[in-house]
């Protein structure tokens, strides 16, 4: 068997997990008897030494001779690279921009500086000493564009160093299961990015989240180059770490009780080794259940199912286009004349909400029966009883304007200026209403009235544009409110979003219908429904589910869909009884019926592949 260099038989404990049975007054009172030993000839007392002590005895003493307080990090950096621990240079440099007297605790800095292992007693977790966290690094053999994770993050030293080690081009993550843990890390870090321009230079972006590593959330699954465990795991519990490391492949450095330090490696065609690296003692890793993992594994791809795609906003471009055109044509930028202009300006640009409250849900619009005396259990009118009993009862009509949010504000984000548009050459009509509009800004922002003025309709040209009679002012309102800010600010309850989308939907505005969803699916979905539980009660909520999924299928809402149906599956006993599951068609049931089935086939393919997770073969030494 091939001896194994020094450092890598010398034991110690974990960052966030290291037990309290190797405190360091047990070890400094053990290392006179070792060394004195030595010098008598240890044969007759080795049998008496406990084993990780005679580990520590046969690695010899360079690392002893350095377990006074080194002067500076630089200093206790270069100790680690004259013992032998430290071999290669990124690691010493890595070492170096993460001084760890900035990660300790401040009523542990008088330890920093120690090669030692510091409890802190306040989180119940222990930060581990140099030698062992420089081992680790060389082990992992991490390198520029890796993404690396660091489970058990602890204090987040090693979780830093990681990230001076893949770079700019790679990703550092830590995770812990201590919430004190994760706020340490994350502001150590930032204390250090602040004060050290190398590091930050050096160095990727740091992530620290409050994460299980047999439970991550869906997007961290097979998402990894490198892994580091800070933590004992049972041998027959390895296998479940591997889904961490991307289908290519990739290392593993984990403590595997009793006293093991292992590097796993997975290879791109699917092969396992593992090696032992050295003898270490750390604590337990709390390992979930089967149970508990299946659970999480399901909850995160429900969220991943049910999260929203992103919609970026095009503002900034829009008003550069629609200012540039104005510009070049000629147009106003002085003050806006006294007149129509300055009385049409509260009108269609409203900056906090709309004139009127809207307490119930608008026309139907064009295609949707209209609810009657035979017909109110559609979708709408259950809709509208909902959000009458969740509605916040209105906002402010006073028409007053937020300075900072003025259009033009240098306080805000970049906005239209009103007196370089000139006067509306527009107008929108409704029964009984009218607003001026400008046409340069409705065609740079909605599909709808692009199309009309560039694909020569024959009304492209015309002063008055009528406005559909399902739609009310105050729904318009909002919606030429977005088009002028980008922004919902007039559109605050639920009912206003219903309005507001099909406004959207009808004129093409893509983001704003996004926007709309949105809004809609927050009732529905975990964290918002259950802030909202005192306002509505379930049955509410399950009536409500149904008569979104109608609106979202009729509509092609696809994100509000999955929200709808993922609310339906899991809450189905109670959304079953309500009056709008009842008036759900044909093809909205089967869509039920397909989401549940597709639901327990998820769950019984994570079963599956937890069953056939393999053993992992006997590690060699």
């Amino acid at each position: 068997m091939e001896r194994e260099p020094p450092h890598r038989l010398m034991p110690d404990a974990s960052d966030s997990e290291e037990e309290e049975g190797l405190d360091m007054d047990e070890e400094e009172d053990g290392d006179e008897p070792m060394l004195a030993a030595r010098g008598r000839g240890a044969g007759a007392n080795a049998q008496h030494l406990p084993l990780h002590h005679f580990l520590r005895l046969i690695a010899g003493g360079r690392m002893m001779e350095h377990r006074g307080a080194a002067a500076t990090n630089d200093d206790l950096v270069a100790n680690l690279r004259r013992g032998g621990v430290i071999q290669s240079d990124r690691v010493a440099r890595a070492l170096r921009l993460c001084p760890r007297d900035l990660f300790v605790p401040a009523q542990h800095k008088d330890e920093a500086l120690i090669d030692a292992p510091i409890r802190v007693e306040a989180h119940d977790f222990n930060i581990s000493a140099p030698h062992m966290h420089a081992a680790c690094l060389e082990a992992l053999q991490l390198q520029p564009g890796h993404k690396f994770l660091d489970a058990g993050s602890g204090c987040g030293l090693l979780t830093a160093a990681g990230a001076v080690l893949v770079g700019r081009s790679g990703a550092a993550v830590g995770f812990d299961v201590r919430r004190e843990c994760v706020s340490m890390g994350r502001d150590a870090v930032k204390r250090l990015t602040s004060s050290s321009p190398e590091f930050a230079a050096s160095a990727c972006a740091v992530r620290f989240e409050h994460q299980n590593c047999y439970m991550p959330a869906h997007k961290f699954v097979g998402a990894f180059d490198r892994v580091h465990v800070g933590a004992s795991c049972p041998p027959n519990r390895l296998a479940p770490l591997l889904l961490l490391l991307k289908p290519e492949g990739g290392l593993i450095v984990v403590p595997v009780s009793p006293n093991d330090l292992r590097l796993i490696t997975k290879r791109p065609n699917g092969s396992v080794t593992q090696r032992v690296i050295s003898q270490v003692r750390f604590s337990d890793l709390d390992v979930p259940t089967d149970a508990d993992i299946l659970l999480a594994t399901l909850c995160s791809e429900r969220r991943t199912r049910t999260a929203p795609a992103t919609n970026p906003s095009t503002y900034a471009e829009d008003v550069q286009a629609i200012m540039g055109a104005a510009s070049s044509a000629g147009g106003s930028l002085s003050a806006t004349p006294s007149g129509s202009y300055s009385d049409a300006c509260g009108a269609y640009m409203p900056s906090t909400s709309p004139t009127n409250v809207i307490d119930s849900l608008p026309a139907t619009p064009t295609g949707v029966p209209t609810p009657t005396a035979a017909g109110e259990r559609s979708w709408p009118h259950r809709l509208s009883k909902l959000f009458s009993s969740c509605s916040s009862g209105g906002s402010s009509s006073d028409g007053t304007m937020d300075a900072g949010m003025q259009p033009g504000s240098p306080l805000g984000p970049p906005r239209l200026f009103l007196d370089e548009l000139g006067e509306p050459d527009c107008v929108l009509e409704g029964a009984g209403w009218s607003i001026p509009v400008h046409r340069s800004v409705l065609r740079q922002r909605c599909d709808h009235f692009r199309a009309r003025c560039t694909a020569g309709w024959a009304d492209a040209d015309a002063q008055r544009v009528a406005v559909p009679e399902q739609f009310g002012e105050a729904a318009v309102r909002a919606f030429l409110h977005y088009v002028y800010n980008d922004d919902m600010e007039d559109c605050r309850e639920p009912q206003e979003a219903v309005a507001v989308l099909h406004v959207a939907l009808f004129y093409a505005c893509p983001r704003l219908v996004h926007l709309c969803e949105l809004r809609l699916a927050t009732l529905l979905r975990g964290r918002e429904r259950r802030a909202k539980a005192h306002e509505h009660d379930e049955e509410a909520l399950a009536d409500a589910a149904a008569a979104l999924l109608a609106l979202a299928d009729d509509n092609g809402l696809f994100h509000l869909k999955n929200v709808a149906l993922d609310y339906i599956v899991h809450n189905h006993a109670a959304v079953a009884a309500t009056e709008s599951y009842a008036h759900l068609s044909r093809s909205q049931v089967a869509l039920v019926a397909e989401e549940a089935c597709a639901a327990l086939g998820r769950a019984m393919g994570h079963v599956k592949r937890m069953a056939d997770l393999p053993m992992l073969p006997e590690p060699s030494y």
